[in-house]
């Protein structure tokens, strides 16, 4: 039996996922600090039943931003596995780690967060696979789950998804957010994160998707955020751009950290 779990964790209440199949492990992200990707590491032991430093459990980062994957190398020494991830974030993962630990450091917002961090952003910095080069395949089989990668762009130049279509869920990274505004920054193209918007949509078993922050939507708010960002496309630049916040209806369980069970 697959068992998929969310978890949420701050800072940035950036999610992460853990997916067990009969063969085999994933876990899609590994948070914002080395001690995040420890904890996903032996909650990932603990659901296929062995313990923390067992090996084995593959590693897949939806893009380079600091808070979904400074976690990875702590999360890899505790798993052994791979760290599957699409070029562009294999070629640009070290300058991204520089940038972003420089910035976490000097905004007073994120500075005690950021003396947790090791002093050298090396550190931070793991041996990845490129999904789609003749080492890594598009997807892994998990038994009786297939996980399904598709490189993306728009949030960022790295974006990646993973599929799970015997089950209908998608985890999109931050090509899809709820709860706060979807951030585009100097690394975004709106003009490209549209495509990829409307690529999602083209999965055709996908109803639930999961954001790189906030809790689960379905397919009427990933159109519904397609449509703002295409909005903002034909109104302003690729760049720096506002744009809307939109959150899921119903009543939901925001608290952080937190463990959401998708099946």
């Amino acid at each position: 039996m697959t068992t998929i779990s969310v978890f949420s964790t701050d800072p940035a209440s950036v999610n992460c996922a853990v997916i067990t199949g009969s063969t085999g492990s994933l876990i899609v992200d590994a948070g914002p600090f080395p001690a995040a990707g420890r904890r996903l590491a032996a909650r990932a032991a603990q659901l296929r039943g062995d313990s923390p430093g067992a090996g084995g459990i593959d590693l897949v980062i939806t893009h380079d931003h600091w808070d979904h994957c400074f976690g990875a190398a702590a999360l890899l020494e505790a798993t052994a596995g791979r760290a599957l991830a699409s070029s562009s974030f294999a070629a640009d993962q070290e300058a991204s780690a520089w940038l972003a630990l420089d910035s976490l450091r000097h905004d007073p917002a994120t500075a005690e967060f950021a003396a947790e961090l090791p002093d050298d952003p090396g550190e931070l910095v793991v041996d990845v696979t490129p999904v789609g080069s003749t080492s890594a395949p598009d997807g892994i089989d998990l038994g009786d789950c297939r996980a399904e990668f598709h490189v993306l762009e728009g949030h960022s130049t790295s974006d990646l998804v993973v599929r799970l279509p015997e089950f209908g869920i998608v985890f999109t990274g931050d090509l899809v957010e709820e709860g706060d505004p979807p951030q585009a920054g100097a690394d975004a193209a709106l003009s490209r994160w549209v495509d990829s918007l409307h690529t999602i949509l083209e999965f055709p078993e996908a109803e639930v998707f999961v954001p790189g922050h906030g809790v689960p939507v379905d397919r009427g708010f990933v159109q519904r955020q397609l449509a703002d960002i295409d909005g903002m496309r034909h109104r302003q630049d690729d760049t720096e751009v506002a744009l809307p916040a939109r959150t899921m209806p119903g009543d939901h369980d925001r608290s952080v950290p937190r463990e959401h069970r998708l099946r």
